[in-house]
């Protein structure tokens, strides 16, 4: 999706989009029991948006983060935010990093991998920055999840062409030359209650939302004010995400051929 031509999403992204504590506390967790913080100095946000994810990878890992964005709204967005030693923005595509072949420990990409142009060529790209045993990490919407917009919009069609399969996403790696080390299906927290689940939807920063018609996107949520209504104020929001760890695999040790003993 083009965010600095046909979109307005950038103005209102921060808003919209914001990592309630409960929900980053999740993504911290799971980082920190799944991959050695130890082994992690340089990390790259691929796909960072306006830098939710940027400054909350950097404190955790306490390592440089890279983030990197094709749109020129969403990185001015970020510099304005985090003026920090150990985070840098840089406007390119994931197709074309601009980052030397094996400097990188850790790519992370959240809700990424649905608007890249040609993934092949981004995971290809991401086994050329990484070094060897570093990984790439991808937390995406898939076909197969649950989720809410999913029960209030009529967004079947966008599903179909534009999320990938978990299929999908697993062989466009391992084609690249990655190994899969773990993948799960993660039920992630939304929002703590369903009014300000309602308020950030209203503001039409999701990009499937944005690309609705007016009719279809405000009769959808007519449907889940009504929901927000008949259910408990204080109940919490969740979905359903997948979440990849895919490997670089270090080089195989050369094999040191046997020699056998000259006769006498």
């Amino acid at each position: 999706m083009d965010y600095d031509n046909k979109s307005d999403i950038a103005a209102v992204y921060d808003e919209a989009r914001v990592l309630a504590p409960e929900r980053l506390r999740q993504w911290q967790d799971l980082l920190s029991t799944q991959l050695d913080r130890t082994a992690i100095s340089v990390v790259v946000d691929l796909g960072c948006g306006t830098g939710r994810f940027t400054e909350p990878l950097a404190t955790l890992f306490q390592a440089k983060v890279i983030g990197v964005d094709p749109s020129v709204r969403m990185i001015s967005k970020a510099r304005q935010k985090f003026i920090t030693d150990n985070v840098a923005f840089q406007q390119a595509s994931a197709e074309a990093l601009p980052l030397p072949g094996g400097a990188v420990d850790l790519v992370f990409m959240s809700q990424v991998y649905h608007h890249l142009a040609a993934p092949a060529d981004a995971a290809r790209e991401c086994y050329r920055v990484l070094r060897h045993s570093g990984q790439v990490c991808v937390r995406n919407t898939t076909r197969e999840n649950d989720f809410v917009y999913r029960d209030f919009f009529p967004l079947q069609a966008l599903i179909e062409s534009d999320l990938p399969t978990r299929k999908d996403m697993e062989s466009v790696f391992v084609a690249a030359g990655f190994a899969v080390a773990r993948h799960q299906t993660v039920t992630q927290f939304v929002s703590r209650n369903w009014p300000a689940f309602v308020h950030k939807s209203a503001l039409r920063a999701d990009s499937f939302l944005a690309r609705l018609s007016d009719d279809e996107f405000y009769q959808g949520m007519a449907a889940l004010r009504a929901h927000a209504v008949d259910v408990s104020r204080d109940d919490g929001v969740t979905e359903e995400i997948d979440w990849f760890v895919f490997t670089k695999p270090a080089p195989i040790a050369p094999h040191l051929e046997v020699m056998a003993p000259i006769p006498l």
